[in-house]
């Protein structure tokens, strides 16, 4: 990436001067000038990476002018060395900085690494809170800040203030197994700065009831999406701080937070976000009740996304009256991913589904009680725009049932990818195209014409939307692989 430098007696020029003056030079050098159309179209079929963008942006000040900003617009690290290049090139060129707007730092990722105390160090000592903070306010432009748990000691109560005031285009903050009191410490600060809300409860008829009291203007407006994906470590009353201050966020991830039925009720009845949600994560929240969950959904207008994975028990799992309320609520027909495993899933919730679920791509129906192949033959003739379903641990999966599936298909139906067990998949074999897929991680696949059929349905919200591919490793792990 450091190589990659705009032209210097360009720099003061718009774009489109650049052109210009670039088509006059072509002129007078004998150079054939490419209109930029052309240079467009040629950009679009190239391969989308780091190394084939920065190669162009070798061939000539043209091509430089229009690879520049694709290279920039998202960047991420790997290791060390390169965001201390990285941070350099900015501080010396501040253009460069202005095209930036996404700034991914979950890279920096020691799993599946010997995780030492000496490589801990290295990485602390290159990524400072100072630095950070630095980078923050050259990229004025910056609309997304990605972070993950390696980096998490960089993340001071200096680092969010910044990202919180100072940070004015911010629309993605993305954390990510973030789970140090450093962290808690600092997002707690940050909670009292910009004015928590005062949590109060009272009894009635022994029934306890609770009030929020909201300071009267909020910090963040323009905030669209908000992730503590597998951050357990925060405190409630700083998430429900931060959503009374976010009112129009459209992405909303808090899988694996330490929330409870508190946070629901605020979001449902206190805030303005059930209007403006249109991706909502809740997978392994252990403390939140099916009642509240049902109360919440039926209160948005807007949900495409819904995910309530979990490996639930019997007491915990959303009964069946819940689930017909979420699949008859206001979202209901806008559904294109829906994840309800491990939930109480019968046949009079397979029909509401059915009903009311036509726009599913997505469907996550794990341990459901289903004792009949035919039910979920008929779930998928109702549902032909459906491209994947996970029909882990449901009882009615058998090698010969799962064969008579594949076969009953339209060919024209959509679907390409069944998760299944590990156990099942082993005995399969490949029918009609479709074969068997597993990686390393736990989640197996029977899939047709796919690619990377492990990479279709993600337990994390892909907050930046630029796809499984692009995500970092340990984005990939938190989406796909645990």
């Amino acid at each position: 990436m450091p190589g990659v430098v705009l032209p210097a007696h360009q720099h003061h020029l718009p774009l489109v001067q650049q052109q210009i003056v670039s088509k006059s030079h072509s002129k007078n050098g004998n150079i054939p000038y490419v209109p930029p159309e052309i240079i467009r179209i040629i950009l679009n079929l190239l391969k989308d990476d780091k190394k084939t963008l920065a190669a162009c942006s070798l061939v000539n000040h043209t091509f430089n002018l229009h690879v520049t900003p694709i290279l920039y617009h998202s960047v991420s690290f790997s290791y060390p060395f390169n965001f201390t290049s990285f941070a350099n090139s900015i501080i010396d060129e501040s253009q460069r900085s202005q095209l930036i707007h996404h700034l991914d730092l979950s890279s920096f990722s020691t799993f599946g690494l010997q995780k030492s105390k000496k490589n801990m160090a290295t990485i602390e000592k290159f990524v400072t809170p100072n630095l950070i903070i630095q980078i923050l306010r050259y990229c004025t432009m910056l609309e997304s800040f990605s972070i993950s748990e390696s980096l998490e000691s960089a993340i001071t109560l200096e680092v969010l203030q910044v990202l919180a005031f100072e940070c004015k285009n911010i629309k993605t903050i993305d954390f990510c197994g973030l789970s140090s009191k450093q962290f808690n410490s600092a997002l707690t600060s940050l909670t009292e700065i910009i004015g928590h809300v005062k949590i109060s409860c009272y009894y009635e008829n022994g029934i306890p009831t609770y009030s929020f009291q909201k300071v009267n203007y909020v910090a963040l407006p323009h905030l669209k999406r908000l992730s503590f994906h597998e951050c357990p470590i925060i405190s409630e009353t700083s998430i429900i701080t931060l959503l009374a201050h976010s009112p129009n966020l459209t992405h909303l991830d808090l899988g694996g937070c330490s929330i409870s039925d508190l946070t629901l009720d605020f979001l449902a009845t206190e805030t303005n976000i059930p209007q403006t949600l249109t991706h909502l994560l809740l997978a392994k929240c252990k403390n939140i009740s099916s009642e509240n969950i049902a109360a919440l959904v039926n209160e948005c207008k807007q949900l495409e996304v819904l995910n309530l994975y979990g490996d639930r028990d019997i007491a915990t799992a959303i009964s069946e009256y819940d689930l017909i309320t979420i699949l008859t609520s206001p979202s209901a027909k806008k559904f294109k991913n829906l994840d309800i495993g491990s939930s109480h899933i019968t046949l009079n919730v397979l029909h509401t589904i059915q009903e009311n679920c036509l726009a599913l791509q997505h469907l996550g129906i794990s341990k459901a009680c289903i004792r009949s192949i035919t039910y979920i033959d008929n779930l998928l003739k109702a549902t032909p725009n459906l491209e994947y379903i996970d029909l882990t641990g449901v009882s009615c999966m058998t090698p010969l049932n799962i064969a008579s599936l594949v076969n009953n298909l339209q060919k024209d139906h959509s679907l390409h990818v069944i998760e299944m067990s590990e156990s099942l998949v082993n005995k399969l074999d490949t029918i009609n195209g479709w074969k068997t897929s597993k990686n390393y991680s736990r989640r197996c696949y029977y899939a047709k014409q796919t690619h990377r059929p492990d990479r279709v349905h993600p337990r994390k919200l892909d907050m930046a939307e630029y796809g499984s591919e692009s995500m970092s490793k340990i984005f990939q792990y938190y989406s796909f692989d645990r």
